[in-house]
Order: C-alpha cells, then sequence, then structure tokens
C-alpha cells in the first residue's frame, strides 16, 4: 500500500491546522476535502489510525499542552482551554489527564514552582558547559564520553543546584561502568547512582533531566525505578526526542520488540539528524535482534556504529546477529574488527553490558561464540 497521503486527506487536514479552536464539523470537513463524510473517516482511519474528530482532539491537546508548559504568570488553564477549541472545561481536563497523566491544573502549577529554581538563576557559564558537554554524552563512545566529564566538572561547581549537569554526568559514570569505558567499574557505578540521586532531587520536573536519570538506572540494571522515571518524564514532556530513544530502548530490555519499533520510530519522526539518530538505529537493531530478525537487526547496528564509530561497543550486537544469520564468515571479520578496539572483550563480559531478557542475552552470547569471541 502506498505511504502517500489521499489528496482529499491533505486538504483536510491543511483545513483543521488553521480552524482547530472552531467547532468542527464532519460534513463541513468532507466539503473541504471534496469527498463524502464516509470516505474521509475511511482515509483517516486507514492513514492515521484515528477517525477525524480524534485527530482534532488530540491536536487540541497538544497545542493546550505546549501553552501550559510556556504559561505565562497571568495565564489561566480556561484561557488556554477556550484558546484550543475546548467548551467543555471538564471533558478537557478528564481528555488531558489521560493523554499526560496530571491535570492541567497540575502542569501549570508544577511550572510556575519550577521557575523558583528556573534556568534564569543558573550561572550563565554553567548552563553553556553543560549543553556543550550533551552531544558528547549522547555519543556513548569512551572518548566522548571522557569529554563530557571534563566539561562538566566546571558546571558542576559553579551551579551546585542545577540539577541537569548531574545528570549528564550520571549517564556518562553509568557508561563507563557498563561498557568498561574506564578501569574502575566499580567507583564509576557508585558516582553514577550518587549523582542521578542528587539530580533526581535537583530537578525532579524537567524531563532531560529526568530521562538522564533513568537512563543511569538502566545502567545499573535497575529496570523498574528507569521505567517510571521515563513515563514521569513522558508524561512532562511527550514530544522529547530523547525520552522515546530511551522508551524504546526500554521496551527492547523488556523483551517487547515491536513496542520497541515504534517507539524508535516516533523518536525518529521528531529528530532525524544526529547526534542522538545512531542511538535511535542501534536501539531499532536491538528491537529486530529480540524478535529473531537477524538480518534486519545487523543493518540497523551497523548503520548506527557507521554513523558514530565510537560507539563500537554496540557491534557486539550486530555480530551476534550476523552469526546467527548464517553469515558466519561476515561475523568472524566483524568479530576481528571489534577485538582490535576493544582487546579485552568475552562473551561473559559482554553479557554484563545489558539488563536484556535472558533469552535475548543466551542468543547474543550464542552469537558471539559462533564468530569467536574469547568466553572469558
Amino acid at each position: 500500500m502506498s505511504t502517500a497521503l489521499p489528496r482529499d486527506l491533505v486538504r483536510a487536514l491543511g483545513w483543521l491546522r488553521g480552524h482547530l479552536s472552531e467547532p468542527i464539523e464532519l460534513e463541513t470537513l468532507a466539503h473541504v476535502s471534496g469527498v463524502r463524510a464516509r470516505t474521509l473517516e475511511t482515509h483517516f482511519r486507514m492513514f492515521l489510525g484515528t477517525t477525524p474528530l480524534g485527530w482534532v482532539r488530540q491536536m487540541r491537546l497538544a497545542r493546550a499542552r505546549q501553552q501550559l508548559l510556556n504559561a505565562g504568570a497571568e495565564t489561566s488553564v480556561t484561557g488556554i482551554a477556550v484558546a484550543s477549541g475546548f467548551t467543555q472545561l471538564g471533558r478537557f481536563a478528564a481528555q488531558y489527564r489521560k493523554a499526560f497523566g496530571e491535570l492541567p491544573s497540575a502542569t501549570i502549577q508544577r511550572l510556575r514552582r519550577s521557575r523558583i529554581e528556573s534556568t534564569d538563576t543558573i550561572d550563565d557559564e554553567a548552563l553553556l558547559l553543560t549543553w556543550r558537554a550533551l552531544p558528547f554524552a549522547f555519543a556513548v563512545a569512551p572518548k566522548q564520553c571522557n569529554a563530557a566529564l571534563e566539561e562538566l566538572e566546571r558546571p558542576l561547581k559553579l551551579a551546585p543546584a542545577y540539577g541537569l549537569p548531574k545528570a549528564v554526568a550520571a549517564w556518562c559514570f553509568g557508561q563507563r561502568a557498563a561498557h568498561r569505558f574506564s578501569s574502575t567499574p566499580d567507583l564509576d557505578r557508585k558516582r553514577s547512582l550518587s549523582l542521578a540521586h542528587d539530580a533526581h532531587r535537583l530537578g525532579p520536573h524537567d524531563s532531560l533531566t529526568l530521562t538522564l536519570v533513568s537512563g543511569s538506572h538502566v545502567l545499573a540494571h535497575r529496570l523498574e525505578e528507569a521505567d517510571a522515571l521515563l513515563e514521569h518524564a513522558l508524561a512532562i514532556d511527550p514530544w522529547l526526542a530523547y525520552a522515546w530513544i530511551r522508551r524504546g530502548w526500554m521496551s527492547a530490555y523488556f523483551g517487547d520488540s515491536e513496542d520497541a519499533i515504534r517507539e524508535l520510530r516516533t523518536a525518529l519522526h521528531l529528530m532525524p539528524f544526529e547526534p542522538l539518530r545512531h542511538i535511535a538505529f542501534i536501539g531499532m537493531g536491538c528491537a529486530h535482534f529480540s524478535a529473531g530478525r537477524y538480518d534486519r537487526a545487523a543493518k540497523w547496528i551497523v548503520s548506527g556504529v557507521e554513523a558514530c564509530p565510537g560507539s563500537f561497543w554496540a557491534a557486539r550486537v550486530a555480530v551476534a546477529a550476523a552469526a546467527l544469520s548464517g553469515a558466519r564468515t561476515e561475523s568472524r571479520r566483524m568479530a576481528r574488527q571489534l577485538l582490535r578496539k576493544d582487546p579485552d572483550l568475552t562473551v561473559t563480559e559482554a553479557r554484563q553490558a545489558w539488563p536484556f531478557t535472558p533469552d535475548f542475552m543466551a542468543r547474543l552470547s550464542g552469537g558471539l561464540e559462533i564468530a569467536g569471541l574469547p568466553r572469558g
């Protein structure tokens, strides 16, 4: 089936985007689109997975959410609801809570509380250096991880009450422990969890901070805590691409490969370019590996590593996928390349890096052994 949207649907969507705050009648929308109402409804369901009025409700809620997150001191929930096309405030509150996990009044109150500790009160240099460190942290590679920690030394001193640099540092120390980026994994893991605890305390309503803290718990194999933090982050900001990447990885860890692929696709649509795309690609590969689609797994992971060669740790899954797909010669070649970058790697150590399901890890081990990695 073609993925191109029918012209009537394109016309309907274009008109709706300019009239979201107005009452919408299906017959009016059908007239605008140039087809019968039943045909238009069919196209909405077929191509967008919802009804015309369902799509309108989703977009209105999304608009209201964005306005609440950017509300000024004099902004009211009622004003935002009406401006977004909602006339029944009780129904708006119920639909909003179902979509975002909190009442609209809670969103605006939380926002105003958080402004007491907003970035307006943070040392400007600390803010700059923290955001400058993020691309290095997102690379998930040894040199870049250490570069991020060096960048973070000063903001950690300049702004001790700022949660984000602590969360970034926690994520980096967690990487060092999980992927053998340093010779002190136990110490790094303790540092990671300590920093994650402080970051959560200082930034309990910041979605990026919560997402990074969640990642630190994942690297320490604390999946339940990580999952709860991630759900909170997405409730606060459902458009944060990095949170969707972590959500996809989390589903892959739990063995929900199809959910993982859907969530990582969401991330790619929100953020189609680097510096995060390679992590989404590698996550897609892990999801395909979990589902037993080894050819697809290897292609996604190889593409991710090619985009960021420092993330060679992910090649472990690609090597195993190639072996299990029957490409043993290729898997052995890939394994030799990996060992040149990570000469002390063993199958036992590879098993300890991720909290995937036992079945996933058993297949990973088997594939790595076929490819010739030492057991350890």
